[in-house]
Parts: structure tokens; C-alpha cells; sequence
């Protein structure tokens, strides 16, 4: 088929999803297109598989392959229904750190993603609970089972000013990365989105769904999306993207709100 042995992994916000967090309908039909002709497509976010926003519903027929969630702490089937590959970090040292911050930079706030769901471990205006959040808790009292990821929410000043004091002291237990502006993050050090890409693309490969010839087209924007180009048989970026993604793409394409995702489908078909 036309897109045999290819397939693009994307990340959401300010490339699958337009400038407001809205779907575009090109990039919509340009996938179906693309898996009805052999196409294998994943979206790749710092996000749970419950908390996928308008998304969430549209997911077991969106996506045919596993998808890389909470920025690389696992892989999520949506057919299926079940997590692959996943990575927990030291809670540890994680509690330090937020304790740390807590205390030092009072007005961000923090959130924790675990296998148990999303909870505040540190509530601030910047981290009103949502629909899906569990408790508002102190970090120390939080659930130590299956912790994926922690995000710090605040200014940007602030968060700048946390990554130059812990980041190096924390670094040998935890990677950390910016999401927006004012989010900046945390995963266990081994796993990132451009490490989970890697080891999706052997699992498409070991489970038969590809074959060694497996081309992955890596589409994203921003800081957290860096790992994950760099591992990536082809690396893309929408118009929109940072100047540092710009880089490292070799593939650039129209802004996110235009269609970025049709506008790789369509460079991939060019190929073939």
C-alpha cells in the first residue's frame, strides 16, 4: 500500500491541535486518507489518555498504533485498552524536589500524573483541579504508586529561575523539559518522547505491524518535543515551531493552523 512502513507520531498542542486547541478538519481527512492506505499514526503528549480533551473520544479510531503519553513515562493502546513500556520515577526524590519548590516559589503550583490519575500536590491559582482530578494533597501524602510524571505550573521567570537552581542537582534521577512557557516538567531520567519512539518503533516492528523498512515521521513544536525529533527517522516541525525545533527538522511545514499534520502526509506521498 501507498504508506506501508511509515508512520507519524505527533504531538498535540501548537501542531495537531491549532492555536486554540481546536481540531482542523484538513489534517483530519488527510489521516484518514493516510491509514486507509496503509499509514500507521500515534500522537506523542505529556498528557494522560483520560485527559485528551476533545480528543479522548476520537482516539480508538484516530490512532492505530500505541501512543507515547506523559512524555515518555509509557505507550498507551487505544484499541487495546492497556499501557505498554511503563516508566515510573523515584518518589522519593521527587518529593524532595517539590518540597523544595513549594517552599521557595510559593505561587507555582504542582501536578502529579500516576497510574492511580492526576492529582494537585501543590494548589495554587495557577493549578485549579479539573474535572478528572483526584485529591488536592500535599505532595507527601500522595499515593506512592506508579508516579509518571510531575509538572510545575507558574511564571515564566519563576520557572526559569527553579531550572537554574535544581535542575543540575536533580538531573541524575530525572529529565526535565519545557511544555509552554509556564509549564516545565519532570519524567524519570530513562523516559522521555524521543526514547518511548524508539521503543515503539520495535515494538511495531517485533509485533509484525511494520517491517524493518519502518520510516517514522516525528512532528512537533517545542522543548519537549526535541528528544523526540532527534530520535526520529524523519523530523518535522509546523511553522510555529521554536527556533531550536526549527534546527533540528528536517521536514518544515505550514503552521499549525493551517493543517501541519496534511502537509507532512502530503511530503510523505511525494516519496512514494
Amino acid at each position: 500500500m501507498k504508506f506501508s512502513d511509515t508512520a507519524i507520531v505527533t504531538d498535540l498542542d501548537g501542531t495537531f491541535f491549532n492555536t486554540k486547541t481546536e481540531l482542523v478538519k484538513r489534517n483530519l481527512d488527510a489521516i484518514s486518507y493516510y491509514k486507509q492506505n496503509g499509514g500507521l499514526f500515534a500522537v506523542a503528549t505529556g498528557r494522560v489518555p483520560e485527559m485528551l480533551g476533545i480528543l479522548e473520544p476520537m482516539m480508538p479510531s484516530l490512532a492505530n498504533i500505541p501512543c507515547i503519553n506523559c512524555n515518555g513515562a509509557f505507550a498507551y493502546d487505544f484499541q487495546e485498552m492497556r499501557p505498554y513500556n511503563e516508566i515510573f520515577m523515584n518518589a522519593d526524590k521527587a518529593t524532595e524536589l517539590v518540597t523544595l519548590v513549594s517552599e521557595e516559589y510559593p505561587e507555582v503550583g504542582a501536578r502529579l500524573s500516576s497510574k492511580n490519575g492526576k492529582y494537585i500536590i501543590h494548589r495554587t491559582s495557577w493549578t485549579e483541579p479539573g474535572g478528572k482530578t483526584i485529591a488536592c494533597l500535599p505532595v507527601a501524602e500522595a499515593p506512592r504508586c506508579g508516579w509518571y510524571r510531575i509538572a510545575f505550573d507558574g511564571p515564566c521567570d519563576q520557572l526559569d529561575a527553579i531550572r537554574e537552581k535544581h535542575e543540575k542537582e536533580f538531573s541524575e534521577y530525572f529529565d526535565f523539559v519545557k511544555s509552554c512557557p509556564t509549564i516545565y516538567e519532570f519524567n524519570d531520567k530513562s523516559a522521555t518522547k524521543g526514547t518511548a519512539l524508539v521503543r515503539l518503533k520495535k515494538l511495531l516492528i517485533d509485533t509484525g505491524r511494520a517491517t524493518e523498512k519502518l520510516k517514522i515521521y516525528a512532528v512537533g513544536d517545542y522543548e519537549n518535543d526535541l528528544d523526540m525529533l532527534r530520535h526520529a527517522d524523519v523530523p518535522c516541525c509546523p511553522a510555529n515551531a521554536i527556533d531550536s525545533v526549527k534546527k533540528i527538522a528536517k521536514l518544515h511545514v505550514c503552521h499549525c493552523d493551517d493543517g501541519a499534520i496534511a502537509d507532512v502526509i502530503d511530503a510523505i506521498g511525494k516519496t512514494k
